[in-house]
């Protein structure tokens, strides 16, 4: 039978953090064998807040509300207003198609996209204010139809989305010649949105900085850009580097563990286990890190993470503690036998039934990876932005209008 993730009455963030765990099922990098995708949000969503992997460039958190905004210009009738957003957004697909537009929402699939932009950003939208904090994707268009009571002496009139919105351009989203490049006002708007909305993170420090990220290093951790920040952010920088690399370890480890398993079961005639290559190459990274990990307090880190995620067992705090240990621990990993132990039982606890140490079927399905990427909290996709917002800012006096 085909497994089918399925969700009903669900909230626009819920709805989007379920899109988000299904590309991160497809993404080799962050597959989640070991059930610690609570850890890593926690350090994604301190250091980027708003940000996440399905984003394709700062401009959308534009192009999405004026997709509303145009639409209400032409009907008050709030599922009228709400076809008419989304047909905006289908429309940019074809505009961007025309503007030979590299990488877009909707690049493959067309106007069947069913991952529409105003989805995958709708938690930015929120966490920079663009949109009212409390306003729910689903319930927009009610809102922005409802006649809105008249102010209190001395007070604004309540708006859906923030005042000082760039505007359109006229015919949006037809006459739109930019695609995903901001203009110099733009980005200056978003920044200031980032700055306000996200101070004391690493987000705000580099929209904030003069200096851009490069985009050919892969981690947060190894780029200048980024390892200038200080205080509560440059803490949870090394938090990210520390967990990145003990959480490596543990997922190349339970590959291993799958591996010998899989040639005991089925009897393979290999040389040896294909994942050996790769437990080699992580030991010799750990020499490097020997000075991180020696410092790098992971009940202080255990601790601020439930201080954000209240919902985090203690399993999982246990597991995490399991790894750092193991880290530093004596010896290679492989020869760890409280750790092989350790990680074959989080498997099993996390899959219980679907556990590939008590499936055979699902043993015999799986294949040993060429690599195991390590987490990078949604840089690839933070860095995008932020290089988008950079550019824009290099635009002096331009705009789109």
């Amino acid at each position: 039978m085909t497994s089918l993730i399925s969700w009903l009455d669900a909230s626009a963030e819920e709805n989007s953090k379920m899109r988000e765990l299904v590309k991160l099922f497809g993404t080799p990098e962050t597959t989640d064998d070991l059930g610690m995708g609570q850890l890593r949000d926690v350090i994604s969503n301190s250091l980027f807040p708003g940000t996440s992997v399905l984003h394709l460039g700062a401009r959308y958190m534009l192009l999405v509300p004026w997709a509303y905004l145009t639409a209400h210009k032409g009907s008050k009738n709030p599922d009228e207003l709400r076809n008419h957003a989304e047909e905006s957004e289908r429309q940019l697909i074809d505009r961007f198609m025309e503007l030979r537009v590299e990488s877009f929402i909707g690049r493959d699939a067309g106007r069947k996209v069913r991952q529409l932009p105003s989805a995958a950003y709708w938690t930015a939208l929120r966490t920079y204010g663009i949109v009212q904090k409390e306003t729910d994707r689903a319930a927009v268009a009610q809102l922005m139809c409802a006649e809105a009571p008249p102010p209190e002496d001395g007070e604004h009139r309540y708006s859906v989305w923030h005042p000082s919105l760039p505007k359109p351009p006229a015919e949006f989203p037809e006459s739109d010649e930019n695609g995903l490049t901001l203009s110099h006002d733009e980005a200056r708007w978003l920044q200031e949105r980032i700055l306000s909305s996200c101070p004391n993170t690493l987000l705000a420090h580099l929209v904030g900085s003069e200096q851009s990220p490069d985009p050919n290093l892969w981690a947060p951790w190894l780029d200048p850009a980024c390892r200038n920040v200080e205080g509560e952010p440059a803490q949870w920088l090394q938090d990210a580097e520390a967990f990145s690399f003990i959480h490596n370890g543990a997922t190349i480890l339970y590959q291993h563990l799958l591996a010998e398993l899989s040639a005991s079961v089925f009897s393979s005639s290999d040389d040896g286990p294909p994942t050996q290559a790769l437990l080699e190459a992580w030991e010799d990274e750990r020499e490097s890190k020997r000075d991180l990990l020696a410092t790098w307090d992971v009940d202080s880190y255990l601790s601020r993470a439930k201080a954000w995620n209240p919902g985090i067992n203690g399993n999982t705090a246990d597991f995490a503690r399991h790894m750092a240990e193991a880290s530093v621990s004596p010896g290679k990993l492989v020869d760890n036998a409280e750790f092989r132990a350790a990680v074959e039982t989080r498997e099993k606890l996390m899959k219980k039934t679907n556990s590939r140490f008590r499936n055979e079927r699902r043993l015999r399905a799986w294949q040993p990876p060429d690599r195991v990427g390590a987490l990078t909290f949604r840089w690839q996709q933070v860095r995008r932005n932020v290089l988008d917002i950079h550019a824009g800012l290099g635009l002096t006096g331009q705009t789109h209008a």
